[in-house]
């Protein structure tokens, strides 16, 4: 039976540590690394929800791609929501491993499966670790065939599962080299640019961002942080059950977009 440390290094190789950003906090974040797994969940982002599911489901091990214990703990009592979370993990004996920005950089990390599901080409890099590695912040393609923006919008949202996306598109002419970075990162908006992006794909990020496509001639895309993370999740549980054919994988039901589209009626 496979413990929590064959799990951790798996995922070392998968998504080596070294890629995560300084400030970041990785890795194995709570529990004992010689515990068995016999279920194993995936998810975007730990809540109390997608914990007591893991209770629920008999879990041993969580992989949250957003960390838990982000900012610094200095007491753990139920008098607060982290507090609450975390003991309820610790008495349940469940432990929390997160790869988060390594997973993001990583060769076959999460920029690196969405820019493939986009149907671009040619991938690498917006900013690289090295010279001669595949491995970095965010990506860069190119589309085989350019195509208008409408098109590529509707093939955008079939890629990641999204029921809306917000866009601000600048110029008419069809969309062929396209920058990708998921979730916050509007500062690979300069990378973009530089690299001569028609596009340039995030998450969510900041409204003077968006003017400044804008003022650039840059088409802006905004999936929404959960739908440009989300499915790389859902993947990783169909990739750790693979490697792990004797764990019961699967990602969370209770992992979901915080945020909901409103629609107000018309007179």
């Amino acid at each position: 039976m496979a413990t929590v440390a064959d799990i951790c290094r798996y995922m070392e190789d998968l998504a080596p540590l070294r890629l995560a950003e300084s400030w970041d906090n990785v890795g194995l974040l709570l529990g004992r690394a010689d515990q068995e797994v016999h279920r194993l969940m995936t998810c975007l982002t730990l809540t109390m929800s997608v914990a007591e599911e893991a209770l629920h489901r008999g879990v041993q091990l969580i992989l949250t791609h957003h960390p838990i214990l982000f900012r610094g703990t200095k007491k753990l009592t139920d008098l607060s929501p982290d507090g609450r979370l975390l003991l309820l993990l610790a008495e349940a004996r469940i432990a929390v491993y997160s790869p988060h920005t390594a997973f993001d950089n990583a060769s076959g990390g999460i920029n690196q499966e969405l820019a493939a599901a986009l149907g671009l080409e040619d991938i690498r890099p917006l900013r690289k670790t090295s010279e001669d590695t595949d491995e970095g912040q965010g990506r860069i393609g190119s589309l085989k065939l350019p195509c208008d923006p409408t098109t590529f919008l509707v093939r955008t949202c079939n890629a990641v599962q999204a029921p809306y996306l917000e866009f601000s598109c600048h110029t008419t002419r069809p969309i062929q080299k396209v920058a990708v970075a998921c979730g916050s990162a509007g500062e690979f908006l300069d990378d973009a640019a530089r690299l001569g992006c028609d596009t340039f794909l995030t998450g969510e990020t900041r409204f003077h961002t968006v003017l400044e496509c804008q003022s650039r001639s840059i088409n802006l895309i905004l999936l929404g942080h959960f739908c440009s993370e989300r499915p790389a999740v859902e993947k990783l549980a169909a990739k750790i059950a693979t490697h792990f054919p004797q764990l019961n994988c699967t990602a969370s039901q209770k992992d979901r977009n915080p945020l909901s589209l409103y629609r107000p009626e018309r007179e």
